[in-house]
């Protein structure tokens, strides 16, 4: 199930066995999608009120990431962190409702890459990587949604074939990571668009580079998750 695996826990890191931390990613791409966020306001007040309280003490407030949301989406976002706390804290009714509205919102947000994994007889990560860069003006949304990728795959026993569109994937979790999640950079008050620049920054030179590497150069070892293969 999907609520025991790389939601629960991240994403799992190639080499190693412990995982990235997706949260940052998955905030993101489910409050700045118009669908998700149309559910969530479709939510009965008590329960977004009630998720909210949860968010506030969650330990997931880098100033950098909620400053770069608009109200509505920070707003979404709080919620759905609400939910991910229920998740993965709760282990009674509570935790399988916040599951079942998780489930909800990937499904209705992202209904074109359900219908690709379910119609795709062989998945690439490439393919993955190809079809979430429909969002190429922000290469935040393009990794949240390879992120909701390989959850609906790991929940519908879909297992995914490693290539090199993998480094790219997993060099944009490590510069959101550092874009997010470095306290000891001043703020200044920079505004989302003034980060997306600096995510672009950080990330595009990775991507160049990784045009040049040859046929064959990226390899990966044994099968680590039953999603990448």
């Amino acid at each position: 199930m999907l609520k025991k695996g790389i939601l629960f826990q991240g994403l799992p890191r190639t080499e190693g066995g412990d995982y990235q931390d997706i949260t940052y990613l998955f905030l993101y791409g489910i409050s700045r999608n118009v669908l998700c966020r149309a559910k969530i306001r479709d939510m009965k007040k008590e329960w977004r009120e009630y998720l909210l309280e949860k968010a506030d003490k969650s330990t997931y407030q880098t100033p950098a990431f909620w400053k770069m949301l608009k109200k509505e989406e920070k707003k979404c976002a709080g919620i759905v962190l609400g939910l991910l706390e229920d998740l993965r804290n709760c282990e009674d009714v509570k935790a399988e409702k916040a599951w079942v509205c998780l489930r909800y919102l990937i499904r209705s947000g992202y209904r074109t890459e359900e219908e690709y994994l379910r119609e795709e007889k062989e998945i690439s990560f490439s393919g993955l990587w190809e079809l979430a860069g429909k969002e190429k003006e922000d290469l935040l949304l393009r990794s949240s949604r390879v992120c909701m990728c390989l959850l609906m795959a790991e929940e519908n026993h879909r297992e995914i074939r490693r290539d090199r569109e993998i480094f790219l994937f997993e060099a944009s979790i490590k510069k959101s990571e550092d874009l997010w999640e470095n306290e000891e950079k001043p703020d200044c008050g920079n505004s989302s668009r003034e980060r997306k620049k600096e995510f672009l920054h950080i990330f595009i030179p990775f991507y160049s580079g990784m045009n040049k590497v040859p046929a064959g150069a990226a390899r990966f070892g044994k099968k680590e998750t039953k999603v990448l293969t």
